[in-house]
């Protein structure tokens, strides 16, 4: 039931969504994450609200500083209030852990933009965050289909995600999409999530091109308005696992979620 309450609290943790989005200082970005108007989502049917959800990765380090921030604007809302009251929980985000510095929130995408969920959102559908995540990751997947690639110029060893929906590192989360493409490169797989909206891969296990690639990746998360990680990961049937080619062992991601075609909200 959507109730006064989560509507106030998800208001103002959307509220400063803009600024985490990026939107004015990089416009062709999406999903751009807008201010919430009532009548473009609450008002909808929650079975519609739940069809718009999508999972988006963001880097720790940035989604760490939002927070601060929208922790600041909410302590100074409250000071203006009587009763301050439990939506202040309510504002806080929804999301999930995935890999080490690497986190998974939730928007809901609908034609004029997307918005952010919040835990307020999240317990008025009667759902936890593997719930949350489930749903979005069915969704994404619905809508993204099988991985779609492209070449990097003249470096025939490299590739990237093909997609321009600001959706590109979440489809990293559709982890069975990637199984032939794996197969297809000998079983070897590389790839580094810089950004929101870019990811690039490579199967060559030669030093001097993941030198490349590692600096490739480097420079772009360092330039861009949503930055997701620097490092660099390597795909395993159990999940990715960070690549450390000079650093001993890998690390497991610290998410195991069932994949949308196992178990559909």
């Amino acid at each position: 039931m959507v109730t006064g309450r989560w509507v106030r609290a998800a208001t103002l943790a959307l509220g400063c969504a803009a600024a985490f989005a990026g939107a004015a200082d990089e416009p062709s970005a999406a999903p751009t994450v807008r201010a919430p108007r009532q009548e473009s989502w609450a008002t909808r049917p929650v079975e519609q609200q739940l069809a718009a959800l999508r999972p988006v990765l963001v880097g720790k380090r940035y989604l760490d500083a939002f927070r601060k921030r929208l922790a600041v604007q909410l302590f100074r809302m409250s000071r203006q209030m009587d009763e301050p009251g439990p939506w202040m929980a309510d504002a806080e985000l929804a999301v999930g852990e995935f890999l080490d510095d690497v986190q998974v929130m939730f928007v809901l995408e609908f034609p004029e933009g997307a918005q952010l969920v919040s835990r307020g959102m999240m317990a008025a559908w009667g759902m936890d965050v593997a719930r949350l995540y489930q749903r979005a990751l069915a969704n994404l997947d619905g809508a993204a289909g099988e991985l779609r690639l492209k070449p990097v110029g003249k470096l025939p060893w490299l590739s990237v995600i093909d997609a321009e929906d600001g959706y590109a590192a979440s489809r990293v989360l559709l982890h069975w999409r990637w199984e032939p493409l794996v197969r297809q490169a000998g079983g070897s797989l590389i790839m580094g999530m810089p950004a929101r909206d870019v990811v690039v891969f490579t199967a060559s296990t030669d030093p001097e091109k993941l030198r490349q690639l590692r600096d490739t990746v480097e420079t772009v998360e360092g330039h861009q308005v949503h930055p997701v990680s620097r490092k660099l990961f390597r795909w395993t049937p159990g999940g990715w696992r960070e690549f450390a080619d000079d650093h001993g062992p890998p690390a497991a991601a610290t998410i195991q979620l069932q994949e949308p075609h196992q178990k559909r909200q």
